[in-house]
């Protein structure tokens, strides 16, 4: 019963995917993709696709082993630009059984317990959520956002504020302010379960500044991320103002990081496609023969395909050139219990 649920819990996902999509190329014909792809700059989408690869691929690696240094063992950045590049295959399929993967690596490597490892991967992950959120709060403040009758400023603002309170709690619960406070000691037995969990001991260790720090490390990546909308489109020939860009762009990206899709696949494309369009403009919409609707589909699907392609290079080549067994499950943990204590709550950036 319980692998049958795994299986369903590991499928369900690409099925509400492979749905979206068929509801999205109902509203968008594939010839309208295709005729809006030839549309497209092919040297200088090349060029810009794997130099924006390249740029996130080091400083995700670069930020990584900082935070690695910091909360565990001191490790060289070319084993974790190897080892992250080769999760990065298994990525596109399970997130969590990268991560998995990765800490297995770790622990072959440097011998870095598993569960700290996937502690330190689920204290980036949040720090990236942070960033996410902030940004979208951000966005909201330019414009009003209404689709499907959703007020979605609003929605996002009231996100901003519960995340932001959650995470005051957050450290004043690992930080133990409550009983600095009172004076005594408090002792709750669920609670202490929790403190006792390795994989949240590195939330136990990290000062505000350990936070702070993490921010400005992984900064540099979401910046990315938005800006390289703005270049995406002009591949395309498409016009868009960066106001547009930066209130837009991370509201997508945060739809995008909801569990109900593999890597916001599907989910991402429709955010895009329906926060962006009134925004667009181009010669080439004149003549009727391709909406801007049709042709931000266009661009997010090739968009998300060169991604997942330089992810699946990257790794092959570099698996080749790395032991698999590094990969493969050890002895004292099972790659389901890694897989479960594994961040699960993560866009494919």
């Amino acid at each position: 019963m319980k692998k049958t649920f795994r299986y369903i819990k590991q499928i369900a996902p690409w099925g509400i995917a492979i749905a979206i999509f068929v509801y999205l190329f109902q509203q968008y014909p594939p010839s309208k993709v295709l005729d809006a792809i030839r549309l497209v700059n092919i040297p200088a989408f090349i060029a810009f696709s794997i130099s924006y690869f390249l740029i996130l691929y080091l400083i995700d690696a670069w930020s990584m082993t900082k935070v690695i240094k910091r909360f565990s063992h001191p490790v060289k950045f070319r084993d974790i630009l190897a080892g992250r590049g080769v999760t990065y295959l298994i990525m596109i399929l399970n997130y969590a059984a990268s991560q998995a993967a990765f800490g297995y690596y770790l622990k072959r490597k440097y011998d870095i317990p598993i569960f700290k490892a996937l502690g330190i991967f689920l204290f980036i992950v949040y720090i990236d959520l942070m960033w996410i959120i902030t940004l979208a709060f951000i966005g909201s403040l330019f414009q009003k956002y209404a689709v499907a009758g959703v007020d979605l400023g609003y929605t996002i603002q009231l996100i901003t504020i519960v995340a932001y309170a959650g995470t005051l709690i957050w450290l004043a619960f690992w930080r133990r302010l409550p009983e600095k406070l009172i004076g005594r000691h408090i002792r709750i037995p669920i609670i202490e379960g929790l403190r006792k969990k390795e994989a949240f001991h590195i939330f136990e260790n990290a000062k505000l500044s350990d936070y702070l720090k993490t921010a400005l490390l992984r900064m540099p990546i979401h910046i990315t991320i938005i800006l390289s909308m703005y270049v995406l489109f002009w591949t395309f020939t498409v016009e868009i103002s960066l106001v547009r860009i930066l209130g837009n762009v991370p509201v997508v990206f945060l739809i995008g990081t909801l569990p109900i899709t593999p890597g916001g696949l599907g989910t991402a494309n429709a955010a895009m496609v329906e926060l962006l369009s009134p925004y667009i403009s181009s010669p080439i919409f004149s003549d009727g023969l391709i909406t801007p609707k049709e042709m931000l589909f266009a661009a997010t699907l090739l968009w998300m395909f060169s991604n997942y392609l330089l992810k699946i290079c990257t790794g092959t080549v570099l698996l080749k050139c790395t032991s698999k067994g590094l990969f493969k499950p050890t002895e004292e943990l099972s790659e389901e219990k890694a897989e479960e204590a594994a961040p699960h709550l993560h866009g494919n950036i």
